[in-house]
């Protein structure tokens, strides 16, 4: 929702004590000495002090009715970055920048101490354990959903070696992977030209995700004694509508299945705690922080429990620099790998500024507070939802009283139009 032009100035022109109490968490957060922080904004002057750091909050453009500011109404698809953060990038990080795969150097050392310290944040954030890795993925969620498909070993180099391999498979070796009903397409098609066996489980008359015909085929005879997955989205990025993850989570588990969640759509506005060993927990997440404000520009996540990692006596899903302790020009069986999963799945020169960027987006949702984000998500899809419902040319669709983010799909009848 676009704020009036002198919310915009009042925000811009607000007391520094915003600024700096976020440039000193900042600085706490990577390890670069800085004032300690005193006290807590405001809740509205945080909210306001961001959005007057919006890269693009007041840009014009021409249309066919001439020129107009624009509106940015695809937060699903991609946040806007914030002008405090690339500034920090500019200034404090890439001025020391190194590459990581060395700690000889000034710049080496100061920026691996960075990527560390990036890395452990966003784990804190996401509730992450000790027995749970953090690896980050090429673009987005899709790139993590390939990652763990990778390193479950059901990713195949080319589809056309799909259907001769899986005929080769024994039943009780090939994955069996339940999705839902309002999937992302990268966490469906992905899955389907894999090895796995792919069962998709309906809406029940909610419209909500089956859950009695989730335990119904969990329990399948048909897939007893085989390894079983749950790859369902926390949210639909149609709908808006919200998955009760808990509750899944414990009926994969009941029935010994893992229990994985895309968490692209709702990522940037709700908490996401792993409690990883859990009856309620995840096993996995994946996530798009280039949805989240200040977040373009950053890599996939996949936060996963480590029980899922089957490459231990095997080499990474990607070889290269970093992943190596020894590599033998004469014997291949000499390659000695990294144990760790995060340094072994690490590949290349990482993604270092967008690790680091992807830190501070995370670090944005902490500071705005999650009850703050709640509340005003709440009153956003009430207000829209009241609007649109009660409006006779207007057809919501989905469960248009379930728990959900404000993201809608709609359908706009004519005047005239019997329904």
């Amino acid at each position: 929702l676009r704020q009036p032009a002198k919310e915009i100035q009042a925000a811009a022109s607000m007391d520094h004590t915003v600024e700096a109490s976020m440039n000193a968490t900042l600085l706490s957060l990577l390890g670069v000495t800085g004032k300690s922080e005193k006290g807590a904004a405001a809740t509205d002057d945080k909210v306001e002090w961001l959005r007057s750091q919006l890269i693009g909050k007041d840009v014009e453009f021409d249309t066919p009715f001439g020129r107009r500011a624009l509106t940015y109404a695809d937060q699903t698809a991609s946040g806007r970055s914030l002008s405090y953060i690339e500034d920090y990038l500019v200034k404090q990080v890439l001025p020391f920048y190194g590459n990581t795969h060395t700690d000889d150097s000034h710049v080496g050392s100061n920026t691996t101490r960075l990527v560390h310290k990036a890395a452990r944040y966003i784990k804190r954030c996401m509730g992450a354990g000790p027995g749970d890795a953090l690896i980050f993925c090429g673009a987005g969620t899709t790139a993590a959903i390939k990652r763990l498909q990778e390193i479950i070993g059901v990713a195949l180099p080319s589809i056309e070696m799909r259907n001769r391999l899986s005929a080769q498979l024994r039943a009780e070796e090939r994955w069996v992977v339940f999705v839902g009903p309002y999937e992302h397409h990268s966490n469906l098609l992905s899955w389907r030209q894999s090895l796995a066996e792919v069962v998709e489980i309906g809406v029940d008359a909610n419209g909500l995700v089956d859950v009695a015909a989730l335990r119904r085929a969990l329990g399948s005879p048909e897939y007893a004694d085989r390894p079983m997955l749950g790859s369902f989205s926390a949210c639909s990025n149609v709908t808006g509508v919200m998955t009760d993850t808990r509750e899944i989570a414990r009926v994969l588990h009941q029935h010994g299945a893992f229990a994985c969640f895309d968490f692209a759509a709702s990522g940037p506005y709700v908490k996401i705690d792993m409690k990883s060993g859990e009856t309620d927990g995840y096993d996995a997440v994946f996530l798009s922080p280039h949805k989240f404000v200040g977040g373009p520009g950053t890599p996939g996540i996949l936060l996963m429990n480590k029980s899922l990692y089957k490459l231990h006596s095997q080499p990474p899903s990607t070889c290269g620099g970093g992943t190596v302790a020894y590599v033998n020009g004469f014997n291949e069986e000499d390659t000695l790998y990294y144990d760790d999963i995060e340094e072994r799945e690490d590949a290349g020169t990482p993604p270092i500024l967008q690790k680091i960027r992807a830190s501070l987006a995370f670090w944005v949702k902490e500071y705005v507070g999650y009850d703050t984000m709640d509340l005003r998500e709440r009153v956003f899809s009430e207000m829209a939802m009241k609007r649109l419902v009660n409006n006779p040319n207007v057809r919501v669709l989905g469960n248009t009283s379930a728990h959900r983010i404000p993201i809608f799909s709609f359908l706009i009848y004519p005047s005239n139009w019997i329904r």
